[in-house]
């Protein structure tokens, strides 16, 4: 029991001892770091891989517009934007509103149709008010396609003049009314100045003739009625198409 007591006694006083010295050392070595002097332990052998910015990589990244993220600088909105918001809000709320609702789509439709038939008849350059309201208060006698009286009139003299003159629609007038009058001279057609250029297409009974006829009546259509502009190329295959009709007679 004794041998106990005495070996328990010397084991604390051995922890006391250690316990002292490791406090002095740590002492000392704060000490000696505190007063500036170097320290004895051993040297740091890990490796430190300094890195640097590459500069140019710095100016392209900064020169790249993907990265400019400053914002401009905020404007206050002038009366024409504020209307031009408007005029755009007020719009997609009735387009949003004419594909969704049956009436809607009704009004949508029939507005194309009246733009498309306006778009056709002024690249026809057609009066409409001509179409519509031309002739409704006249008698059907009033309307007469041909005032000349055919059988006075010069038609090599006068289509000349009007070639010269580069009349290229009035001259096709002129070639389709020589037609009627060699024609008429030939009893193969009655000549009235009530008549329409078809009615003497559908009185003419000589189908290698009337085809010719038909076409000559056509450009005639397209140039007097249709107001369009004839060119020279076109009018030379006028001529050329009177010609080969006539010399078919």
């Amino acid at each position: 029991m004794k041998f106990i007591l005495l070996f328990a006694c010397l084991a604390i006083s051995l922890c006391a001892f250690s316990q002292n010295e490791v406090t002095s050392s740590t002492d000392t070595i704060r000490h000696q770091l505190e007063d500036g002097k170097e320290f004895d332990g051993a040297n740091d052998t890990l490796k430190i891989d300094a890195r640097t910015f590459s500069l140019s990589d710095v100016e392209r990244l900064k020169a790249d517009p993907e990265f400019n993220y400053e914002q401009p600088p905020t404007i206050a909105e002038s009366l024409w934007d504020r209307l031009k918001k408007l005029f755009v809000w007020f719009f997609e709320n009735l387009f949003d509103k004419a594909v969704t609702t049956d009436l809607g789509q009704l009004i949508m439709y029939t507005i194309a149709a009246v733009l498309i038939i306006v778009g056709i008849m002024a690249l026809l350059k057609v009066n409409a008010l001509k179409v519509f309201y031309s002739g409704a208060d006249q008698p059907r006698q009033a309307y007469q396609v041909f005032h000349e009286n055919i059988h006075e009139m010069n038609f090599e003299k006068l289509i000349q003049e009007a070639t010269d003159r580069k009349e290229f629609r009035l001259a096709t007038r002129l070639i389709f009314l020589h037609a009627l009058k060699i024609l008429s001279d030939k009893h193969l057609i009655e000549f009235n100045t009530g008549k329409t250029n078809h009615d003497f297409v559908e009185e003419l009974k000589v189908s290698d003739l009337k085809t010719g006829l038909s076409e000559l009546s056509f450009y005639f259509d397209y140039a007097w009625y249709g107001n369009f502009l004839i060119s020279d190329v076109q009018f030379d295959r006028i001529k050329k198409t009177f010609t080969e009709w006539r010399n078919r007679i």
